[in-house]
């Protein structure tokens, strides 16, 4: 089995050109890092894809410095996305990213534009979000950015953020640390002590907060009703 970490970057499509679908962004750069069956990087992918509306977003240029000049002879999303699936090759693949927004994009952006490629379809099924499971791994209660996660795996981060390659090339990196339990648990070490400290000097109020909200809610309430019911009952 091949594993592909994926990567993606989009621009914001302005109100104007918006389908009745609502596609709010269009992709515009693609990035993937290939493994092996023991997760050795053997290959890596690029591409900008150009957008069929507007131009580029002054915000997203700032972002990620692609520019409407980069994007203007690269392929539309369907010759991208077929020279994207040529690459990735048959055979068994798992995909991954960070965060599930990319496949969402590919999906809502497949739709919109009725491409009829099957990779859509092989990623839909074998998608991993490499985010929720390196949260899982750590045990934190909440997602943490992409440049936390390597800090936190004391690697340097390679390139620039918000480029679709280096964030991929990055994530791959730390994917491949968590599949070496024994290195992982001595890297992570001190985050590892550090959750592990925090926790033992939770509450469970602390620990399941959404329930005790609820709880305290309805025990306000409840007070409350019986205030006004006593007030009713000296009106009396």
């Amino acid at each position: 089995m091949q594993h592909i970490m994926i990567d993606l970057e989009m621009n914001k499509i302005e109100k104007q050109w918006r389908g009745k679908n609502k596609l709010s962004s269009e992709l515009i750069e693609i990035g993937a890092v290939r493994m092996d069956d023991h997760f050795e990087v053997v290959d890596t992918y690029q591409s900008y894809v150009k957008p069929e509306f507007g131009t580029m977003d002054a915000v997203i240029i700032d972002l990620t410095g692609i520019t409407d000049d980069k994007v203007k002879d690269a392929p539309g999303f369907a010759e991208a996305m077929d020279d994207f699936t040529e690459w990735i090759g048959p055979g068994e693949t798992q995909f991954y990213s960070w965060s599930m927004s990319d496949i969402r994009q590919f999906q809502h952006e497949a739709i919109f534009k009725s491409y009829p490629g099957t990779i859509i379809q092989q990623m839909e099924e074998n998608w991993t979000d490499f985010q929720e499971e390196f949260r899982r791994l750590l045990g934190l209660h909440h997602r943490i950015k992409l440049s936390y996660a390597v800090s936190a795996a004391d690697y340097e981060f390679q390139g620039a953020q918000h480029t679709a390659l280096a964030d991929a090339v990055n994530t791959a990196e730390i994917l491949r640390l968590s599949k070496d339990p024994e290195r992982f648990l001595t890297v992570m070490k001190p985050v590892l002590d550090l959750v592990s400290k925090e926790r033992k000097e939770q509450t469970l109020m602390d620990m399941c907060p959404d329930f005790f909200a609820a709880f305290m809610e309805a025990a306000e309430k409840d007070a409350d009703e019986k205030t006004d019911g006593a007030k009713a009952d000296q009106a009396d």
